[in-house]
């Protein structure tokens, strides 16, 4: 597995690079003490998991014809995160699509055409792209590829749109993606003296809803999306053993 040393800075801007196996948490100045964290030892390293469940619709409307669309899927990250003088690694051990399954209905034809999840070639990708401190807290940037849809439709298809944290925002699409959470927060972070003074586990959920209208040659189509996510971050320090007497 191949490392990395992030490099030294003395403002919190974010630098990283991209590696199949490896993300970058920013670096810090100092590590929180150990009054701050509790334990007397630094952790040696941490084990890094992440449970992602969503569960979404999808909808095309002509005012006529419609076509209408749900999904729901689980992803788990798996990594470690080990201390590298004042920076950190954060290695990625696995990610995997655990549950998919999805659905389109078609309303084209008196009979409705059905299309099921083997009929979705393309499926849900996680990248988390970084972690990064600001100020006291660490935060999370990750985002799952979007996906076009209706599949039954390629001509009228749109993006849907799928879950991302606040620290990514899904800044190369024409949707703000943060600013159409309508419950709940994406906003994923911690505080980083936390995984000096024991195992995290944080679970954060939000409800997102997007609806516009779009033109079309005919007429106007109108769409619908949205989805409900359920995220569990889970941190666990590994301590050194402890010295024995004869030590």
């Amino acid at each position: 597995m191949k490392t990395m040393r992030a490099g030294r800075r003395e403002v919190f801007s974010v630098f990283f690079f991209f590696l199949p196996a490896l993300v970058i948490l920013s670096p810090q100045a100092h590590a929180p003490s150990s009054s701050q964290a509790g334990p007397a030892q630094s952790p040696q390293w941490w084990e890094v998991s992440i449970d992602l469940k969503t569960e979404g619709d999808y909808k095309l409307d002509e005012g006529g014809p419609a076509f209408s669309g749900h999904y729901s899927f689980t992803v788990r990250w798996t990594g470690c995160l080990e201390k590298d003088d004042h920076d950190y690694l954060l290695y990625r051990l696995d990610c995997r699509l655990c549950d998919w399954e999805a659905q389109e209905t078609s309303s084209l034809t008196e009979s409705p055409e059905v299309l099921t999840t083997k009929d979705f070639q393309e499926r849900p990708v996680f990248t988390l792209k970084y972690m990064i401190r600001d100020g006291e807290d660490i935060h999370l940037d990750f985002v799952i590829e979007r996906m076009a849809v209706p599949l039954s439709r390629p001509e009228d298809a749109f993006p849907l749109l799928l879950p991302s944290s606040e620290q990514n925002g899904q800044q190369e699409s024409d949707v703000d993606y943060n600013a159409c959470v309508i419950r709940g927060s994406n906003r994923v972070e911690l505080p980083e003296s936390a995984i000096y003074a024991g195992r995290v586990a944080k679970t954060f959920t939000w409800v997102w809803k997007h609806q516009k209208w779009l033109p079309h040659e005919r007429q106007a189509v109108f769409t619908s999306q949205s989805h409900k996510v359920v995220m569990s971050l889970s941190i666990i320090p590994h301590f050194p053993r402890p010295k024995s007497a004869r030590d």
